[in-house]
């Protein structure tokens, strides 16, 4: 496959000259012409030439306002600069290099000149774009985390425009068990690979922090995510005091079984959180200064609870403060309404919407700043979730079903991410099950073989229950005398088994003559 060519765009409104500078590099180059100043910024903006050679007097515009105008647009800075002119006093070198040319040839020129220099700085144009390159790769590893695969309920997604290819932007991962994770997502001051080594340093200060907190706790439960903050801002305050910078970060923990963020907010960015229920967004700010501030007060963390279908949306400066053509910044409340329009849609698909509204808003792809943004959505409870809050079973009245019984009542319990029972409780409601099921199946129908029993479980904010309906025999519980434990009765301790292994137990029969049983088991959740 043949390499394209560079392109190098020549800026002169003498036609003798454009004609030279034409045949002197025809055969290396493709070449792009422009007569006057604005014409030049009008075909660099379009086709962004690999070097321009710029003539300084030129009516309208001349070389020195293009020059500059080059060199403050993100999209143009890049750009090498070679002045050709006629003008050789030193006052118009010194301010053609202000301006911020590379080089300066003046006229007349020679083609050989012409050539080497456009050569050598094509040549070191292309060697500082594979090192940005080399860069750019080995910062996604050092400031870019992956984030868990096997927390359930979770999806994440995540986005970082750099506005110069490696920059001080980071975030990251920390997996604390099956169901919680910490994100931490922050913005270094300043741009560039100081930045980057910055953002790393910081990274890597946090997960030994974490790992070193977790070490020294004694009942090995996870440190709150205000003690990391302090721990790593007092390990880091000096460094950042000699460099003289800063870093705004948000610190979260996601517990999924409790559904509760905790978070820790230094001078970020206000994290957005789209309620699925009310599908209205609200805005998650803390009271912290940025890490690097000396005399802190003590890091405070805020709690907040969330819900299946909830969005949080992370994200730098970068993004609210991308300005379109006329100057007007994208704005957070830009960024609400558009999460709040569209947080239905799945973070993976979300991300690269926000990407392009982004880009579409600011008419390039090319950033001022550093853009982050990570999303994390809870998700809506499945088909197989929603089975697990409200399950039901069918049997015929025979006893050989009871272990389908306790495996149906075993596995609904077992189930529930969240649920604080013990495998000794879990014993205790099967034996309570089993007592119920053998009870119906031995009197409410009798000697009737083949009949219904329906069981349904359920599970509410502070109770399983669980409910057993047959259309045999009423049954009175008021009738069944009550059992003796002096040695002489061999049977009828049911439910008195039923009673003392489940916290209530009521019986009831409806008007089209449908018996239920239902068992009510508490729960205690953990804060």
């Amino acid at each position: 496959m043949e390499k394209i060519k560079p392109l190098v765009l020549i800026v002169d409104d003498n036609s003798t000259n454009i004609d030279l500078l034409v045949d002197t590099l025809k055969n290396d180059y493709r070449l792009g012409v422009a007569k006057n100043g604005q014409k030049a910024l009008d075909y660099t903006e379009k086709h962004l030439p690999d070097l321009i050679l710029l003539d300084i007097m030129m009516p309208g515009a001349d070389g020195y306002e293009v020059c500059t105008k080059l060199k403050a647009a993100t999209r143009t800075k890049d750009i090498p600069v070679i002045f050709i002119t006629a003008m050789t006093e030193t006052a118009h070198k010194t301010r053609a290099f202000e301006a911020g040319a590379l080089d300066y040839i003046t006229k007349p020129f020679h083609t050989a000149e012409v050539k080497a220099r456009v050569r050598t700085h094509l040549s070191l144009k292309k060697a500082r774009e594979h090192e940005i390159y080399i860069a750019s790769k080995i910062q996604k590893t050092l400031l870019l985390g992956k984030p868990p695969r096997d927390i359930n309920g979770i999806q994440i997604a995540q986005l970082t425009i750099p506005s110069q290819k490696v920059d001080g932007d980071f975030y990251d991962f920390f997996k604390l068990n099956n169901q919680c994770f910490d994100l931490v997502v922050g913005d270094v001051m300043g741009k560039g690979i100081p930045a980057a080594l910055l953002g790393a340093a910081i990274k890597s200060h946090f997960l030994r922090v974490l790992n070193e907190l977790i070490r020294l706790t004694e009942k090995k439960e996870f440190p709150d995510p205000e003690k990391i903050i302090s721990s790593v801002h007092s390990s880091m305050i000096d460094q950042l005091e000699d460099i003289e910078t800063f870093v705004t970060l948000c610190y979260a923990r996601f517990d999924m079984a409790k559904y509760l963020l905790s978070f820790v907010d230094c001078g970020h960015m206000r994290t957005i959180h789209f309620h699925a229920d009310s599908n209205r967004c609200s805005l998650l700010r803390g009271v912290n200064m940025p890490l690097g501030f000396p005399e802190q007060e003590p890091f405070k963390q805020t709690l907040v609870s969330f819900k299946p279908g909830d969005l949080f949306v992370f994200y730098s400066d970068g993004l609210t403060e991308a300005k379109n053509q006329d100057g007007v910044l994208y704005g957070e409340k830009r960024l609400v309404d558009f999460v709040q329009k569209n947080a239905i849609i799945e973070p993976k698909e979300l991300i690269n919407i926000v990407r392009k509204n982004v880009v579409a808003f600011s008419q390039s792809d090319i950033f001022d700043d550093d853009l982050t943004c990570v999303l994390v959505g809870i998700e809506k409870k499945s088909t197989s979730q929603a089975l697990l809050d409200k399950a039901k079973l069918e049997i015929k009245n025979d006893l050989t079903e009871l272990a389908r019984v306790r495996a149906f009542v075993r596995n609904f319990c077992e189930g529930i991410p969240d649920l604080p029972l013990d495998n000794n409780r879990i014993n205790l409601i099967e034996l309570a099950v089993t007592e119920v099921t053998a009870n119906i199946i031995k009197h409410a129908y009798g000697e009737h073989t083949g009949e219904q029993i329906q069981i349904n479980a359920l599970l509410l904010d502070d109770k399983i229950v669980l409910q057993f309906y047959d259309w045999g025999k009423e049954f009175d519980p008021k009738s069944v005398p009550l059992p003796v434990f002096d040695g002489s009765q061999s049977g009828g301790f049911g439910l008195h088994i039923i009673s003392h292994t489940v916290d209530e137990v009521v019986y009831s029969r409806d008007k089209k003559g449908r018996n239920c049983a239902c068992l009510k088991i508490k729960l205690t959740r953990k804060d």
